[in-house]
């Protein structure tokens, strides 16, 4: 009976000293870029994103007065209604609003973003950028797969802007990164710190209890 005890408590503790030290997974957090609307035309006419990854574009064109459409036509048929085709609509440099700061022209849009999912496969992505001005303006996105890792410290930081530095007061919608402790990561160390605080105690009892042992012996043996 005594040696069945003494191994349930070494399972016990094999199981609290492993348990802790079983980091979860952790895959590719989706971030958010924004690509700039020019006169002279993107941002960055190639950007690499990866699954689960969403782009901003943002109409900054006061310059030259015209509108800007981006669109992409998946399935060539030159409508943009399709399943995964896109169409922004015409997005203006500017939307006029009241003194509550609401939109006077609620169809007045500057802004516009789309979100690649996993249900975008990886690949490059042509669009356009079909100008009220009746020219065009191409470019391509690279979508990569989401592997699971985490982003490379070179990488793009969630809200960067490609390929400029612009000072216009452009609205940013983006997701800024974590920074500091996770609530996951809270968790594991108070998962570990629980762990620890267990195996000292059930050693504590353990120790205890051979010394009961070992007096309750030599008792014995005195009488």
């Amino acid at each position: 009976m005594e040696m069945r005890v003494r191994l349930f408590v070494l399972a016990v503790l094999f199981s609290l000293i492993s348990s802790p030290m079983v980091l979860p997974a952790q895959g590719h957090t989706a971030s958010s870029f924004t690509v700039l609307v020019q006169e002279n035309g993107f941002s960055q006419t190639s950007p690499e994103i990866i699954q689960n990854d969403s782009i901003v574009w943002h109409n900054i064109d006061n310059d030259s007065n015209v509108t800007h459409r981006l669109v992409y036509d998946y399935d060539g048929d030159g409508l943009y209604n399709g399943t995964f085709d896109w169409d922004s609509g015409e997005l203006q440099a500017y939307c006029e609003r009241d003194e509550n700061n609401t939109k006077v022209d609620s169809n007045c849009s500057s802004s516009f973003m789309v979100i690649f999912d996993m249900n975008w496969t990886v690949g490059n992505y042509s669009y356009q950028d079909i100008r009220s001005d009746n020219t065009t303006v191409n470019a391509t996105i690279r979508l990569l797969a989401d592997t699971g890792e985490h982003v490379e410290p070179n990488s793009p930081a969630i809200g960067s802007q490609f390929g400029v530095n612009n000072d216009e007061d452009v609205e940013n919608n983006e997701a800024t990164e974590d920074s500091g402790l996770t609530p996951e990561t809270m968790l594991l160390y108070v998962g570990i710190f629980t762990g620890i605080s267990s195996v000292a105690l059930l050693g504590l009892l353990i120790f205890r209890r051979a010394e009961r042992e070992d007096f309750e012996h030599g008792q014995n043996e005195a009488e």
